[in-house]
């Protein structure tokens, strides 16, 4: 450990009291030359944000323009007008107007000869199987260029009945009359399993199926549930069962 003597002899008297100085706390007077650090306090603290107001809401720079000015800007910019126009012609800007604009669009994009074809080429499809399969249930051969040849006879019928359906599907009476059919065509179907010979089905049954198919997947929810229902009340109850 190394020592400072004080001694008044000592040369290095001048240099002692230099360190003395450099290392003992700062007087009270302070130097002048070394100014003291201040913390800021919290009012003077500048928060990030829009400014409050007395209530504690936000109060943003539009919020000091006053309403008439703020009218007078509005009018000036003419959307008021624009928006007046439109209404009038029933093509209002709102959200909800304008998804089902955009949702009928998309549904007119297709026209209705090729919807229809879509769904003659399908049903066609479906025809000619159950045709086979009714062959295929009573042990009667049948060949597939015959499936063919039937299915391209019912094509141009099929075609027809899908085109004027999907044309007016959204007319009340095209709807009642599609729910009438579907019953009376499911309704025969069944009477033709319970009480007819084996020609019977063989002949009607591929299409009376066809068309049972078409419309109850054509129709809505509940057109198509009432529909399941009378066919199923009709198996159930059998009201020709007397004429076997």
């Amino acid at each position: 450990m190394v020592y400072i003597s004080e001694d008044e002899h000592d040369d290095n008297v001048p240099l002692i009291k230099s360190l003395k100085e450099l290392t003992s706390e700062p007087r009270s007077t302070g130097n002048p030359t070394a100014p003291k650090l201040e913390y800021p306090s919290a009012s003077r603290i500048v928060r990030a944000g829009p400014n409050l107001d007395a209530d504690g809401k936000p109060r943003y720079l539009i919020d000091e323009i006053p309403d008439n000015e703020k009218m007078r800007l509005i009018r000036e910019s003419g959307i008021m007008n624009k928006y007046a126009k439109d209404k009038n012609h029933g093509t209002g800007s709102d959200v909800e107007e304008e998804d089902i604009l955009q949702y009928e669009d998309e549904e007119e994009r297709i026209p209705t000869w090729m919807d229809a074809l879509i769904y003659t080429v399908a049903l066609t499809a479906v025809y000619g199987l159950f045709e086979a399969l009714v062959n295929q249930q009573y042990n009667v051969e049948v060949g597939f260029m015959e499936v063919l040849e039937r299915m391209a006879k019912s094509a141009p019928a099929i075609y027809c009945i899908v085109f004027l359906t999907c044309r007016y599907r959204r007319m009340r009476v095209v709807n009642l009359l599609m729910l009438m059919a579907s019953c009376a065509s499911g309704c025969y179907f069944i009477h033709l399993n319970l009480h007819s010979p084996r020609l019977g089905i063989m002949r009607r049954a591929p299409g009376l199926v066809t068309l049972w198919i078409y419309l109850t997947f054509l129709m809505d929810v509940r057109p198509s549930i009432i529909s399941a229902i009378v066919v199923g009340l009709f198996w159930m109850l059998d009201p020709f069962k007397a004429d076997i």
